[in-house]
């Protein structure tokens, strides 16, 4: 089992980003070994019990990505852009369009996103746009690495006004400026993942 933290905000991506492509147009017929070496996980289903008492959840529907933003990014409804498409189109004051959409208290935001974070994820972006990937795509790891360290060199000249002495000089002070910030936790998810040779 593996547990990863659902920061608020975009912390949803990481498992769109993992959502095999089921809907190729490709013709070709797959060897039955295709099972064992397609990557990625399915589309998920929203179901459970407790779902009933949220008037319009989308409980036995696949989860498509805007309602893994609005729910796990924003705190809302799954379906909030269409229940604020339709009370907007009945001429429902703005105030409870926004509360009809709530569950609960709206996450807190922390605006002290860190600079260099900020930096890498435009670096990372831009690098994949080079490449003609999406913006949000997994880089190589080794590709990060030298990204990171580009800019901790180049904020390093801009906080003391000359070249780092040296790599540990370097090294402390990537660490001191890639500190996480502060984020609200909207879920975690649990994975439980036996290998793909396990049958039931």
């Amino acid at each position: 089992m593996t547990v990863h933290k659902l920061t608020a905000g975009d912390g949803y991506t990481y498992l769109t980003r993992q959502v095999a492509a089921h809907d190729a147009t490709s013709l070709h017929r797959q060897g039955l070994g295709a099972y064992y070496s397609e990557k990625g996980e399915t589309p998920g289903i929203w179901m459970g019990r407790g779902m009933d008492a949220v008037p319009g959840f989308p409980v036995g529907q696949h989860v498509t990505e805007a309602n893994m933003k609005a729910l796990f990014g924003e705190g809302r409804h799954p379906n909030a852009d269409q229940i604020e498409r339709d009370l907007i189109r009945a001429g429902t004051h703005p105030w409870v369009v926004d509360e009809a959409t709530r569950l609960g208290a709206p996450y807190l935001v922390y605006e002290d996103t860190n600079e260099f974070r900020k930096r890498c994820a435009q670096a990372f972006a831009d690098r994949n746009a080079a490449d003609g990937l999406p913006g949000d795509w997994p880089v190589p790891a080794d590709v990060r690495a030298e990204i990171r360290t580009q800019i901790a060199r180049t904020m390093f000249i801009e906080q003391f006004g000359r070249e780092p002495a040296d790599a540990r000089e370097l090294s402390g002070h990537l660490n001191r400026i890639s500190r996480q910030a502060t984020t609200a936790v909207a879920g975690y998810d649990l994975t439980f993942s036996p290998v793909k040779s396990v049958s039931t």
